[in-house]
């Protein structure tokens, strides 16, 4: 057990020197929250149970029955979805799944050679994330996840752009009452590039005309740390208290925390906080706390997401799991 927590320690360790360094990254599609327990939460779920891979790859080795899950949200003019499906088996559980975004009705425009300015009506943006999950308990309280996916982005029928990347979890069950440590690195993966080429003109030069390519960019790499566990419990219910430090490429670090309220396993209330390392008063004044309520009957669950983002409009989400 030591050698594999050492392996797993030295292997998310290289990683995250690999990704230390700040800067801009795209697909920032891949950095919106398709989770709701976690972010109502204040974003803590890479420790927490969950009925999808979205956060942590490994989680999903906890689930002993087939589980789908479905998430929607609406917010800033775009529409956000998630799907999962996870198939149990002695061998280890295989998840698969898509996420994404999808904005429609934007109005395009071009650049004449005369410099004027016209419209070309309507397009979209479409981008999304397909891949699949493998995740098995290597002892019995330690599971490790991976999760091997394509990334798409479509600029509306103008250019798209495709990367392959990687998801990689760990979840460790302490013994020490229900405490459990996890981490994960999400969105390892290649540059971006959109295809084709575009016009550009010149004009302290006397009206060049000439075509470039477009730049490629960076995936939002994300590795993440955290742990959780029960604070009180009794009979009727507890509250889990959760931790997790996020360390992005293309933002600031975080210190988030989250508290959980579940009575009897049936009804859960929600609230969590992200605590932003150096930032400045812009910054926090896009931030706020986050809240959400969740409901479990039987086999089937509902969770709903208020993530408070201060001087921005909040988002809503929404998300069912089933299993059987």
């Amino acid at each position: 057990m030591k050698k594999i927590l050492f392996f797993i320690s030295v292997s998310l360790g290289v990683l995250n020197a690999q990704i230390s360094k700040a800067g801009q990254a795209g697909a920032k599609f891949l950095s919106l929250p398709y989770d709701v327990r976690s972010e109502s939460m204040g974003d803590v779920g890479v420790s927490l149970s969950s009925y999808s891979p979205f956060v942590n790859p490994s989680i999903v080795s906890t689930l002993n029955l087939k589980t789908i899950y479905g998430l929607a949200g609406f917010f800033w003019g775009i529409n956000n979805f998630a799907i999962s499906y996870v198939v149990p088996s002695k061998r280890g559980n295989l998840g698969f799944w898509t996420s994404g975004v999808y904005v429609g009705g934007m109005e395009g425009y071009e650049l004449d050679p005369n410099g004027n300015i016209n419209s070309i009506g309507n397009f979209s943006y479409l981008a999304t994330q397909l891949g699949f999950t493998f995740s098995r308990f290597l002892t019995d309280k330690f599971s490790f996840g991976i999760s091997p996916k394509i990334i798409y982005e479509g600029f509306g029928g103008f250019s798209n752009a495709y990367s392959l990347a990687l998801d990689v979890g760990t979840y460790y069950i302490t013994g020490f009452k229900d405490l459990v440590i996890a981490a994960s690195i999400r969105n390892f993966g290649f540059d971006m590039k959109p295809s084709g080429e575009y016009t550009r003109y010149l004009y302290e030069a006397g009206l060049v005309e000439t075509t470039a390519t477009y730049t490629s960019y960076r995936l939002p790499t994300i590795f993440s740390f955290g742990l959780s566990i029960s604070i009180l419990s009794s009979a009727y219910g507890k509250i889990l208290l959760a931790y997790q430090l996020n360390h992005p490429t293309d933002n600031l670090e975080s210190h988030n925390i989250g508290l959980e309220y579940s009575l009897m396993n049936i009804i859960f209330v929600r609230t969590g906080y992200k605590i932003y390392v150096n930032s400045d008063e812009a910054v926090n004044g896009a931030n706020g706390i986050n809240f959400g309520l969740g409901i479990n009957y039987g086999r089937i669950g509902l969770d709903y997401g208020f993530y408070n983002k201060g001087v921005l409009p909040p988002i809503n989400q929404i998300a069912v799991h089933y299993k059987f």
